[in-house]
């Protein structure tokens, strides 16, 4: 059976309480099948003690990305990447989560690929799991690596790793290359994901928009039918902004859920 996860960020257990009370109900209730938790980085000494009430929740970790400065492209930086992740490792520990999602770095020259799958094999953390990227950022305005299906498969042989299928980068990344989407999302599904990101957006785009469902003309259905496995876990990575509660999410899972029926 599917589950459908919610995510939080580290920071709302200070930020955005009444959000995280609320997430809590839900994931107790069993309304959602596990948490992802974002985790920014130096966070987890100031949130330790709030984010114990999710313990014996399943839980799925995401590791900074370039937004905050972590790429594994820049073999500078690999100290600086190692404490970021440090932290995740932190967090999975506490909450017994088997996969930390991680982000490759950016496209900035030839041999990235390389040195991407250098700093993910040093880090030596077996629950890393990479996560396809769109072509190009739209909010950091560079290219990133991760975006085909031939990169991911060389971290999944070469490092190795798991692998996060987020739909929409697909998506991006697809359109950027000029290629037919379904094919493109069939070449990543045969990569045998540990879980995927779904949000609704535009099918033609190249940036993805993190839509709720219902609110793009992404072919929700397909995408969950087709692509993913009948015990997936599938986070729903829709809206923007700081939440009150988690009503939008339960709205997001009602839809899907009876789209999938």
């Amino acid at each position: 059976m599917r589950k459908f996860g919610l995510k939080l960020w580290s920071m709302d257990f200070i930020k955005n309480k009444d959000f995280v009370l609320s997430a809590e109900k839900a994931l107790k209730d069993g309304k959602f099948g596990y948490l992802e938790l974002f985790a920014l980085p130096d966070t987890f000494d100031l949130v330790e003690k709030e984010i114990r009430i999710f313990k014996g929740i399943k839980t799925v970790i995401h590791a900074p990305h370039d937004k905050y400065g972590f790429n594994t492209s820049d073999r500078n930086l690999f100290a600086d990447n190692q404490h970021m992740l440090y932290d995740s490792q932190r967090f999975a520990d506490l909450l017994k989560a088997k996969i930390i999602i991680t982000h490759p770095g950016y496209r900035s020259n030839v041999n990235v690929l390389e040195e991407n799958i250098r700093q993910f094999r040093a880090f030596n953390e077996p629950r890393l799991a990479v996560e396809n990227l769109p072509y190009t950022c739209s909010s950091m305005h560079k290219d990133l690596e991760g975006a085909t299906p031939d990169e991911i498969k060389c971290f999944i042989d070469e490092v190795p790793c798991q692998f996060c299928f987020d739909f929409s980068h697909a998506v991006c990344s697809a359109n950027h290359f000029k290629q037919d989407v379904y094919e493109f999302l069939a070449k990543f599904a045969k990569l045998k994901p540990c879980m995927y990101h779904l949000c609704d957006g535009d099918i033609t785009s190249t940036f993805d928009a993190h839509l709720h469902y219902g609110e793009g003309n992404y072919n929700l259905k397909r995408f969950v039918s087709e692509f993913t496995s009948k015990n997936a876990l599938i986070t729903m990575e829709t809206g923007f902004g700081l939440p009150s509660s988690v009503q939008p999410w339960l709205d997001d899972l009602a839809y899907i859920q009876s789209l999938c029926e």
